[in-house]
């Protein structure tokens, strides 16, 4: 399968500030980029935001329904439909892609989810999962990993979600955040952590977008 010739997706905890960093770096890029929304943030009138509203438990505060393996797939699934939906309604060449959360949501976020207590499985999982999204569409050609002080991102997370997240919630970004560092450790060609910690965002930003305008500067000359 063709790679993206510019496919950025954007990442991180929540509470790490990415959506938010994300529109404001759209907004930088300009229209000749493509911004794609985070799949949690799809209507209802959408078949992802029908997805999402399937597997979101009333009251919980991630996509856990008791069926994590069920979940994995129907979040692989949307991604690779959202992929094969540009693909189909630009002729296959959308221009430079901005992606909030891409592939390595899924497989991070479902990974923690399905190792439970045996934290030592998920590096695998990771693999196993992105091993089965590369069956259907192309992993992003650049990722942005976002990365903060953890107590800064839950302490935002909670100010959305208007409420205090439990021991195992607290736990599984915590296990999210180890597993996003690993995976840019493990791909350091393809992942890049953009670290704002201390750090204006303006600062953060323009960082962001000197790494975007090089990736559009290496797919055309590739």
């Amino acid at each position: 399968m063709r790679q993206r010739s510019c496919w950025v997706s954007v990442e991180g905890v929540n509470g790490v500030g990415k959506t938010y960093l994300t529109g404001r770096l759209a907004t930088q890029l300009g229209t000749s980029w493509r911004l794609l929304s985070e799949l949690t943030d799809h209507g209802a009138d959408q078949l992802t935001g029908q997805v999402i509203a399937a597997l979101a438990r009333p009251g919980g505060t991630f996509l856990r329904t008791g069926n994590p393996l069920t979940e994995t797939f129907a979040l692989l699934a949307s991604k690779v439909h959202e992929y094969e939906r540009l693909a189909t309604a630009t002729g296959g060449e959308p221009g430079p892609v901005l992606e909030d959360r891409g592939v390595d949501s899924v497989a991070i976020y479902q990974a923690a989810i399905l190792a439970g207590t045996d934290r030592s499985a998920a590096p695998g999982l990771v693999a196993r999962i992105h091993a089965a999204a590369v069956l259907w569409r192309p992993l992003p050609a650049l990722t942005l990993l976002i990365v903060d002080d953890l107590d800064s991102c839950v302490a935002r997370f909670e100010t959305r979600l208007s409420k205090t997240l439990d021991t195992t919630d607290r736990d599984l970004l915590a296990h999210v955040d180890d597993l996003y560092k690993h995976l840019a450790q493990s791909h350091p060609h393809r992942i890049r952590i953009v670290d704002r910690t201390g750090r204006g965002e303006d600062d953060v930003l323009d960082e962001m977008y000197a790494h975007c305008l090089t990736a559009e500067r290496e797919a055309k000359t590739s």
